[in-house]
């Protein structure tokens, strides 16, 4: 037989199992001494480079999240300030200095302009603890007829899906699962395992929205509370799950945009408003650890989905949709918006510095939030009419986030000269109680109160953390009406049970006790 030379480098696949040297002839003569098939691995097509390149940067954002998480189960929590120093907000964070003053800690500190990138759009053509564990075990099998609601209970359930949790986390194609729902209904036909999932976690979705005096029997004794929501204290560690989430939907592809991969258009669209949702979640769940995002920017490339009705989407569809104005998305897509600007700024230097994010002084960082409102305010908020209940829930909550975004950035140029000192301007203390106040406004507000389950978690810690800093350096007798709503908020929180769990409500106990120790006589009197 004829031989001919083989690339360098390459092994035929027997002297690689026998880890022997391979003379890269075909066949080669070790082949050719034993007498069986040489065979050499296929030569990589164009265009392979970049598929491993990907899989490489998928792997990568794997094992980041895996560190963290690893690094986060034996973290201890901080402990509180000596009596007589001054107080700080330190909440239990994991890749944040337990050192640093939290009005410090959140505020950029960076320089050059251009910071803020864009989430990537369509162009106009273009305690891990036990009960993390748990999640990997083999577990036993459960009888869902045993939990099963009956077709009255789904029907009343799924209605009440559409009214209070479709409008504001937009993650379904409700035309399609409503398919589902009837099915259900009607019992005709076996679900498969994936649909019932779909919709046991709508029915789990649902439940853990209403306010507890809508909870009805029939609908309590389907609730078994093996998902969980960040407002479920009851359920498995939501920080566990999101990573595991996340692990997954890398594993999908959620994080390369579906259009480049040739997915069908209907799918595209569906992928994108999952991979969000998780963007989004990894986000909220960092901040409520203390921790960071374990999604890097460099990992992901999938444009926000279309603001577009459901009624606009088909699986048949081949074209792209289009859309603009007032639709069931414009919620969601403004959620999303303003959680990607946000993660640009609040995060450590080390999280800017790995996510290639540019800097941003702190006059910078405030007119990059004036652009940014301008953008969203002609893009979203213009369609909206602050008459309807929804649309003002959505107007009032994203301006709230900027608001906060703005004082964040003013606490940098007045850190060295004013909180490090433990003196608060009286200025930022009026600002920090008109934060408290639309905050609590928002949460009082009764037509829109069917949505404000997805705000219970989102708490403002550090305005009251400031205005008690504020108060520690100063008799709060000067400004009753602030010490007042201070104490409403406090109050309000501490009656939440699931805020207990908070490494940041440990730090609002400590300032708020330092305060009454070192002003209740004079206060009092």
């Amino acid at each position: 037989m004829p031989r001919r030379e083989i690339a360098p480098g390459r092994s035929c696949f027997e002297c690689r199992r026998r880890k022997i040297k391979c003379d890269r002839s075909h066949p080669c003569s070790y082949c050719v001494k034993v007498r069986i098939n040489c065979k050499y691995p296929a030569l990589r097509r164009a265009g392979e480079d970049h598929d491993a390149l990907s899989r490489v940067a998928s792997l990568e954002s794997k094992i980041v999240a895996l560190e963290k998480r690893l690094a986060e189960v034996e973290e201890p929590s901080l402990s509180r300030s000596e009596p007589g120093s001054k107080p700080s907000a330190r909440y239990g964070g994991n890749n944040r200095s337990q050192d640093t003053e939290y009005s410090e800690a959140r505020v950029p500190r960076i320089q050059g302009e251009g910071a803020m990138h864009d989430p990537p759009s369509s162009p106009p053509a273009a305690t891990a603890g036990t009960r993390s564990s748990m999640l990997l075990r083999p577990q036993a099998a459960v009888d869902l007829g045993l939990s099963r609601p009956t077709p009255s209970t789904i029907a009343a359930l799924w209605q009440r899906y559409l009214e209070i949790v479709d409008p504001v986390l937009k993650i379904f194609h409700t035309p399609t699962v409503q398919t589902l729902v009837f099915q259900a209904i009607q019992g005709r036909d076996k679900l498969d395992l994936a649909s019932e999932c779909l919709l046991f976690a709508i029915y789990y979705a649902t439940v853990a929205a209403m306010a507890p005096s809508n909870h009805k029997s029939p609908i309590l004794t389907i609730t078994n509370r093996q998902i969980t929501g960040r407002n479920d204290p009851d359920g498995p560690d939501v920080y566990a799950l999101v990573g595991l989430a996340i692990g997954m939907a890398l594993k999908m592809g959620l994080n390369q945009d579906g259009e480049a991969q040739g997915y069908p258009q209907f799918e595209v669209e569906i992928r994108r408003r999952l991979w969000w949702q998780l963007f989004t979640l990894d986000i909220r769940v960092a901040e409520d650890r203390g921790s960071e995002p374990c999604i890097l920017e460099s990992s992901f490339n999938t444009r926000l989905p279309s603001n577009v009705a459901d009624t606009t989407l088909h699986p048949a569809m081949t074209r792209p949709p289009r859309g603009q104005g007032r639709t069931e998305m414009l919620f969601s897509l403004v959620r999303f918006e303003g959680s990607y600007f946000a993660r640009q700024m609040v995060f450590s230097e080390r999280f800017r510095a790995d996510n290639s994010y540019a800097g941003l002084s702190s006059n910078e960082a405030r007119h990059a939030i004036e652009l940014f409102q301008e953008r969203i305010e002609k893009q979203y908020l213009e369609y909206c009419d602050e008459s309807v209940p929804l649309d003002r829930v959505i107007v009032q909550s994203i301006r709230l986030i900027l608001a906060k975004l703005r004082l964040v950035a003013a606490a940098g140029s007045e850190a060295e000269n004013t909180v490090s000192k433990g003196r608060a301007s009286a200025c930022s203390a009026r600002s920090w109680a008109q934060i408290l106040q639309d905050a609590e406004a928002l949460r009082g507000y009764a037509e829109g109160k069917q949505w404000l389950w997805l705000f219970q978690t989102y708490i403002e810690w550090d305005g009251l953390a400031h205005l008690l800093q504020h108060f520690w350096a100063d008799p709060p007798r000067e400004e009753e009406e602030h010490w007042e709503l201070a104490n409403r908020v406090y109050s309000h929180w501490k009656k939440e049970q699931s805020f207990q769990r908070d490494g940041r409500w440990k730090a609002i106990q400590d300032l708020w006790s330092e305060v009454l120790e070192r002003w209740l006589g004079p206060y009092t009197t």
